[in-house]
């Protein structure tokens, strides 16, 4: 169960790169692509170290006009969907 206190980082099996406003990443073991865009993006550019919900969820409230329940829901159902693709895993 993701939490407020669940870290997460990248996983060492993508590479991505920012084109325009958008990230392109490449699951290297599937060779498959993915694409983010918008606060997706800003939450992948933090997940270059491992963050928990709550630091991704206050980065992006300081950001945007989001409550930050909205904004944590929003950050889980990313992630959920990163981890289930194994981009990102659960940093200790």
């Amino acid at each position: 169960m993701i939490d407020a206190a669940t870290r997460f980082r990248k996983t060492p099996r993508q590479v991505s790169c920012q084109i325009n406003d958008e990230i392109a990443i490449l699951d290297m073991e599937k060779s498959l692509y993915f694409r983010l865009e918008g606060i997706a993006v800003d939450v992948w550019e933090a997940l270059d170290q491992p963050c928990s919900v709550a630091e991704l969820r206050d980065g992006i409230v300081a950001r945007f006009d989001v409550t930050p329940d909205t904004c944590q829901a929003d950050i889980v159902a990313l992630l959920d969907q990163l981890q289930s693709q194994g981009l990102v895993e659960i940093a200790p």
